[in-house]
């Protein structure tokens, strides 16, 4: 019985330890943002350069070849691909009247064509309500879009100290674990070191898996919707790509608004749009993802789904994407702080 108090004591000031820090990170947290992001950097390329040092490319080498070869995508990403995104924010900016008008006019067709059926004053009411909140958040999100671009300008001390603080990080990536585990009391390391392997596999398929089944679904998606006509398709792409990281409902996030998108120019068009869509998805979920990310981080789909609901609840769109990898670490988390206490 002592034994068990004994365990439930060092967990008790574990927790508080871990309190502790995350009241300190919080309280600095505006500092911590070139760090956080330079280690997010390294986490993501880590394999990489473990990969060219392998090829007896020495370290700082293999990172500056990393580097080369990432600043010229983000070159043609900025020259290339940022004013196409702006201008077709700015064209549907534009256009959103237009379509709005639209759908104003498809109603009163609809009405014309059922004149002999009575309407109620009160049903048209909500009808022309509900098209003026589909133009107001349609508005809404586009200048969230742009906003968000501004702010991402905007951070540019930030986003250039990142790559800095990522090539030290880097540099000593393999023996940073090392020196942590030395601060650590030997008799936790061991289990320290089997939660940290487990943490690492979740955000691997989390973060790494996830962004390049994503940005394969993304060039899909233009590609795609480029090939039969539609409107705005590195836009298009960009959110099929953004809203793949949501499972189960990401897929009907992005299908709904592009097809009902293209419903107002062609019911053909809007076809065409559900079929590209649809053939994404089973080449998603069926050839890309099994080959990248395997067995999805050992979740139920109930505990999935729960996460996710949770997530958009408390925190919305952001919620929805870090639910899934919040709730897989928890899992482990919770799992070995179990097998702790019995």
């Amino acid at each position: 019985m002592n034994n068990h108090y004994h365990k439930i004591w060092h967990i008790f000031r574990g927790l508080l330890f871990l309190s502790l820090v995350v009241w300190f990170v919080y309280s600095v947290r505006t500092i911590l943002i070139p760090f956080f992001l330079g280690f997010l950097i390294a986490y993501v390329l880590h394999p990489l350069v473990d990969l060219l040092e392998k090829r007896k490319l020495p370290r700082a080498l293999a990172i500056s070849v990393i580097y080369v070869f990432f600043a010229a995508i983000a070159a043609v990403v900025v020259f290339y691909a940022l004013p196409v995104i702006l201008r077709d924010l700015n064209n549907l900016v534009e256009v959103i009247p237009h379509y709005t008008a639209t759908i104003q006019n498809m109603v009163i067709e609809f009405q014309l064509s059922y004149s002999r059926v009575p309407i109620p004053d009160g049903i048209r009411e909500v009808s022309d309500g509900v098209i003026n909140r589909f133009e107001q958040t349609s508005l809404s999100i586009i200048r969230g879009i742009v906003s968000g671009i501004i702010i991402l300008l905007s951070q540019t001390f930030n986003i250039v100290l990142a790559p800095l603080l990522s090539f030290y990080f880097l540099m000593d990536y393999n023996e940073m674990g090392n020196k942590i585990l030395c601060l650590i009391p030997t008799r936790y390391r061991q289990g320290l070191i089997v939660i940290a392997h487990e943490v690492d596999a979740v955000i691997k398929k989390v973060i790494r898996g996830n962004l390049l089944v994503a940005t394969l679904v993304a060039i899909l998606a233009t590609v795609g919707m480029m090939i039969i006509g539609m409107d705005f398709p590195l836009l298009i792409g960009i959110l099929v790509g953004i809203t793949n990281f949501i499972p189960y409902f990401g897929a009907f996030i992005s299908t709904v608004p592009i097809v009902l998108l293209a419903l107002l120019k062609s019911k053909w068009l809007a076809l065409y749009v559900f079929g590209v869509m649809v053939f994404i998805q089973q080449i998603e979920g069926n050839i890309i993802s099994p080959k990248i990310l395997g067995e999805y981080i050992g979740l139920h789909p109930l505990v999935i789904i729960f996460a996710l609901l949770a997530g958009g609840t408390l925190w919305g769109f952001v919620g929805l994407l870090l639910a899934v990898p919040i709730a897989a670490i928890l899992k482990v988390l919770f799992k070995h702080a179990y097998l702790h206490l019995i």
